[in-house]
């Protein structure tokens, strides 16, 4: 990956960010539709949430 393909990337996700975070419901659909939290609004285990981290939601 060059230096241009890194960039495009670095903005795509500053695009998304702003896009994804207008309102605090926004972000936690976001967060939730990318598999950071589960479906109550918490942190998964794999990503340092309490539980199992072998697929427990």
């Amino acid at each position: 990956m060059d230096e241009r393909q890194r960039k495009a990337i670095m903005e795509m996700l500053l695009r998304r960010t702003d896009e994804n975070t207008q309102s605090d419901e926004m972000a936690k659909n976001w967060l939730i539709e990318e598999g950071l939290l589960d479906q109550a609004g918490k942190l998964r285990p794999q990503f340092g949430g309490e539980g199992d981290k072998e697929g427990e939601d």
